[in-house]
């Protein structure tokens, strides 16, 4: 990109130096104060969002290194450049559209409801042997993503291909401005982020203003023209006549186009976090490389590695300028332990544990017989090098029946309720019971990322297990076990309090361990009836903690029993009331502020005036719909397998244990490898519940086994190997568990560790 100065920086936002140490190159923007490679050279921009101001972190990005500060409030030190403006985001914006003045390139700006990362890879694929291109790493197409991606323009850059996404209306034009795109390309419109909008025809009008001074539109409609494409969906054949409509325009031949895109390949729009052998977690994003991409890889490989090492297997990166060294000075901020590369170009003057080969097959026997051990590996390479063999290769084999995870849902979700807290307003998430059944380390890991401020845990193995794993976040424990008081102590977890009882024997451990002031939780009972000090029991709960140095009240919490009931509104205001009156007086007595919460995820949508000091998000962090009125909220996991037998079957055939399905007529069944013993339940056999082939139901015949369940494909096309949906985009968790006659919780929790989990970003 185009360097400049802290100069230059201040006078291209219109600021001012509150105060200036030195002029540095800016090579890097920084909004992030985690990101392992702030340093010198970064501009860090200190951004006010709902729930975080970026100026709390000045300091700490300060002692990261980082010489230059952007600000719009006042700040002052005596290390590092600081330059006020009026706000932070509109700055940013201003520099990049400033940065985007200087090239007289084309640029092509993509925006639409649907497909448009995948046509900006695509274009990438197709165009790349003639243009130096600049594109927008993964799906970085916001307010604030959009001038992040323009300012990573350069000099030689011959071609840019941005998106930009909007939620709301009045977005659009600022985006448009920043991009100021020579060339529209419109994927379509559909209802996504339709919820700000009062017609697909409104939000379809907010899209286009992108191109309000672009010399064309291009879009998906098919023109006249005969190309054979590979691929026969129609999600793909759309954004596939955006790509050939653009080539057309750029003046590529049909003979031309046709060969390109033959070679196009499928591009995957997620990163899968995998189990490995030898306690080693793999991040597999083998599908596409440049730096940029590599860079935003590296930030999650470091949210997941946790206290385990890293390594890279790293294929070449396409049009990459070798000799720059760019390529280990990255590597290098990032602090990887172990890099693999593969292809022709070899890393030079590296600091760290690296190994090079030729092709994939000597990097496989080199890992066979080299094996890592407790390593979170990432395995990152362009499409033509098919790195997911790797992958196979170095994942824990499990069963065939597999729950992904999508992490950018759960952090949408966690966005959506973040919006509702008042700023004071502190969040505790609960990740008990294997985080609801989804993952016991890698939700923590992405909560603690995004800077939740407690974590809840039902047990103290829970806790610990999270602290091995590199864990910081406070964590409380709701069930905490005597025995297991020594424990929670050593890993700093915090205990819930709901007895006399378990409260001296905590005071006593603490004793022992000559301990002052330890952090506890009191639990008030306010009509649950289950654990917790009762109303009566609190003159002498106040009398003991007083005595006691040992312990230190940190919050005070109740829970309520009916929150997600409209009928029982009045019982839980009671409760709410009931909370108040307690924990102030506790408060009072004590003579010291103590945290208080009793809202959990249906409280936060419905009884907002109780948020007190922190709320409890649970399931609907998940994409359960606690409240049955949340409509932002997005279910994050999806659980599938596939086909291990098909059969032919005659009429007066029986189907399974006890002979409970006959078959009427002459049908095809397939055999599963999902059981009860995978939380697959026996009430959902016999024409109960039914699975998903390519959108079609297959009806459970006979009764469910522990290990197999049988269905009918009788009406589909289906082929051994292939997968099958029990829940996700056709079932939904809430069908599932009414069919069951339980709850959603029961569900998750229910799905059994032998179950493989995979987490995905998109």
């Amino acid at each position: 990109m185009n360097m400049y100065s802290t100069t230059d920086i201040k006078n291209l936002c219109n600021g001012t130096f509150s105060s200036f140490i030195e002029d540095v190159t800016i090579t890097n923007y920084s909004y992030d104060s985690r990101s392992l490679k702030n340093g010198k050279n970064t501009l860090f921009i200190a951004l006010k969002g709902d729930n975080r101001n970026g100026h709390d972190y000045v300091n700490q990005v300060i002692a990261a290194g980082v010489k230059t500060i952007l600000v719009d409030q006042d700040f002052n030190t005596d290390k590092a450049n600081i330059i006020k403006v009026e706000n932070t985001l509109s700055a940013l914006q201003l520099l990049a559209k400033k940065h985007r003045s200087k090239f007289n390139i084309p640029v092509i700006g993509i925006t639409g409801s649907h497909g448009k990362t995948i046509v900006k890879e695509w274009l990438y694929q197709l165009l790349k042997d003639d243009y130096t291109i600049c594109r927008t790493p993964k799906s970085y197409n916001s307010q604030l993503g959009v001038p992040l991606s323009i300012l990573q323009l350069k000099e030689h850059d011959t071609l840019g291909i941005f998106e930009a996404g909007i939620s709301k209306p009045n977005e659009m034009e600022n985006l448009s401005a920043i991009i100021n795109p020579t060339i529209g390309l419109f994927t379509g419109i559909g209802s996504a982020h339709q919820i700000n909008f009062n017609s697909l025809d409104e939000k379809e009008a907010e899209k286009k203003k992108l191109f309000n001074n672009s010399e064309v539109t291009i879009t998906n409609k098919t023109p006249n023209y005969s190309f054979e494409i590979p691929f026969t969906d129609k999600a793909s054949i759309e954004n596939c006549y955006c790509c050939i409509n653009t080539m057309i325009h750029l003046g590529y031949t049909n003979e031309e186009i046709q060969k390109r895109i033959h070679n196009l390949s499928p591009i995957a729009l997620r990163m899968e976090m995998k189990e490995g052998k030898n306690d080693c977690i793999i991040l597999n994003d083998s599908y596409n490389v440049s730096l940029a991409s590599l860079e935003i890889s590296l930030e999650h490989l470091n949210e997941q590695a946790g206290n385990k090492k890293k390594c890279i297997i790293l294929s070449d990166i396409p049009n990459y300028n070798y000799s720059s060294g760019l390529l280990e000075k990255l590597l290098e901020e990032q602090k990887v332990d172990v890099v693999v590369s593969i292809g022709s170009n070899e890393l030079k003057n590296t600091s760290f544990n690296y190994t090079h080969f030729a092709n994939k097959l000597e990097a496989i026997h080199y890992l066979d017989t080299n094996p890592l051990y407790q390593y979170a590996i990432l395995i990152k390479g362009a499409r033509e090098f098919t790195l997911e063999s790797i992958t196979k290769e170095l994942e824990e084999k499990k069963n065939q029946t597999i729950l992904t995870i999508n992490l950018t849902k759960l952090e949408r979700n966690l966005k959506h309720y973040k919006k509702k807290l008042n700023p004071s307003t502190k969040l505790m998430v609960m990740v008990k019971a294997f985080s609801y059944g989804t993952g016991s380390v890698e939700i923590p890991k992405a909560l603690q990322q995004h800077g939740v401020d407690y974590l809840g845990v039902a047990y103290a193995d829970e806790g610990i297990k999270l602290r091995k794993s590199g864990i910081t976040t406070p964590i409380m424990v709701m069930n905490p076990e005597p025995n297991a008081f020594a424990d929670i102590i050593h890993y700093t977890l915090e205990p819930e309090i709901y007895s006399y009882d378990l409260l001296d024997d905590f005071i006593g451990s603490l004793i022992l361990l000559q301990k002052k002031d330890y952090p506890i939780h009191l639990k008030i009972d306010t009509g649950m009836n289950r654990l917790g000090f009762k109303e009566h029991d609190i003159p002498a709960l106040v009398d003991l903690i007083k005595t006691q140095p040992e312990v230190h009240v940190t919050s005070i919490f109740s829970h309520l029993s009916s929150a997600d009931s409209e009928l029982e509104n009045e019982f839980t205001n009671n409760q709410i009331h009931l909370f108040e009156e307690i924990s102030f007086r506790i408060e009072t007595d004590l003579g010291y502020q103590i945290d208080k919460h009793i809202l959990n995820t249906a409280g936060i949508e419905k009884f907002p005036n109780a948020q007190f000091d922190m709320v409890r998000l649970g399931i609907g962090l998940y994409g359960i719909n606690a409240a049955k009125n949340e409509e932002e909220i997005q279910p994050i996991g999806q659980l599938t397998s596939s086909i291990i037998q098909i059969k032919e079957i005659k009429k007066g055939n029986s189907v399974g244990y006890s002979r409970s399905f006959v078959a009427s007529n002459n049908m095809t069944i397939g055999i599963i490898p999902v059981g009860y013993a995978d939380g697959i339940k026996r009430s959902l056999g016999n024409g109960t519940f039914a699975f998903y082939h390519n959108n079609i139901p297959c009806t459970i015949l006979g009764n469910v086994c522990m290990d197999l369940t049988m269905i009918d494909l009788s009406n589909t096309t289906a082929k051994v190997g292939d997968e099958i949906e029990i829940f996700g985009s056709n079932n939904t968790i809430e069908l599932m568990a009414k069919k069951m006659d339980t709850i959603p919780y029961e569900v998750l929790t229910s799905i059994s560790q032998r179950v493989k989990r995979i987490f995905i970003r998109q």
